[in-house]
This record gives structure tokens, sequence and C-alpha cells, in this order.
């Protein structure tokens, strides 16, 4: 049911509600984590441009997709292996209890063999934006669930789709760790 949720996006209008995070990341690591409702039809969480997002946010819903390109006639790029440039965004495709992943490729893909895991009770997202890179993680067991390339030439947002109704609940706050030498006693201790 989840792989047709995600094919239904391309052919047909459903109510698709885009909600952009306040914080916008320009440098370090950043990680925070949430909690998906289960019964959710189909709920994206990840992170993209400010710029592209905001695109997204003020074209009408009715007239494109925020996980298409109306010009491009297909998705993010993610999964061509020939664009040396990441995408501008992503996100992790979550629906009906669980997650879509894809063997070796970007979640987006079409691929028939791509399977589903079943949604942990939460979901951590971290973004290391000087590697331009994001990482989805089972927030509790700590298994990573999947990593790709984010394109961070500005400012990076979280992001979070919701298509067809669904809840998500955010868990920690988006949180900046930098290093920082605190001296505790004449000890030196890295945070």
């Amino acid at each position: 049911m989840l792989f047709a949720a995600e094919r239904l996006m391309t052919s047909c209008h459903l109510s698709i509600d885009l909600v952009i995070g306040d914080v916008a990341i320009t440098q370090g690591k950043s990680y925070w984590a949430c909690c998906v409702d289960p019964s959710s039809y189909l709920v994206k969480v990840g992170v993209g441009l400010e710029s592209k997002l905001q695109e997204w946010f003020q074209v009408p819903q009715d007239v494109v997709s925020p996980r298409y390109d109306p010009d491009s006639g297909h998705d993010s790029g993610a999964e061509d292996t020939t664009v040396e440039v990441p995408p501008p965004y992503a996100f992790l495709t979550i629906g009906m209890g669980k997650i879509l992943l894809s063997h070796g490729s970007a979640l987006t893909s079409r691929d028939p063999n791509g399977c589903t895991v079943p949604l942990p009770p939460r979901i951590g997202v971290c973004l290391d934006y000087e590697q331009g890179k994001v990482s989805f993680y089972d927030a509790v067991s700590f298994r990573e669930l999947w990593e790709c390339g984010v394109d961070c030439s500005g400012p990076v947002c979280p992001a979070f789709c919701f298509i067809g109704g669904g809840a998500l609940h955010l868990q920690e706050l988006v949180a900046n760790k930098q290093e920082r030498k605190v001296t505790i006693g004449g000890f030196a201790k890295l945070d």
C-alpha cells in the first residue's frame, strides 16, 4: 500500500501540507527527532534548501507537489547516477506504520525491489552541513535507516510534508552541536 501511495502522488491531486522549520541551518551538525503517527497516510520528514522550500510554499498546492519540479519531468534527481550536484532536498517517506526504503538508491525511487521497514517510535534526523549530507535514524536503537547527500549551498531548513492526512510530534528542537571547551576546576573538557 505504501508503494501505491507513493506512486499515487504522480497521478492525482491530493491535499499536501508543507511545514517548514523556522530555523535555518548554515553550519555545523544539527539533530532533531520526531514521532510520526502510525496511522498517517503519507508523511515526508526531511530537509531542504530554504530558497527551494519557499518556492514550493508560494506556489498554490494544486499546481505543484513539493516533491516534484514541474519542469523536470522526474523526481529530485537523487536517483540519477550521473548527477553530481546533490538534490536541494531529502525526505524520508513514511506511511501506514512503515518507512519506504529502496536498495542502494534514493528513497524516492520507483524501484519495485524497494522494501518497507516498521516505523520506529522516534525518527532522528542529523544534518551535517559542511559534508552536505543528511542521515535518518531509528532514534530509539540509533540504527541508521538512510543517508544521502543534500545541497547545502545556502540555508537548509527542516521540512515536513503531510499528504492525505497525518500527524507528527517534534520530540527535540533543532540543536546545532558545536564543540566548546568548558573548564571545571582547572580541568578542560570538550562538550
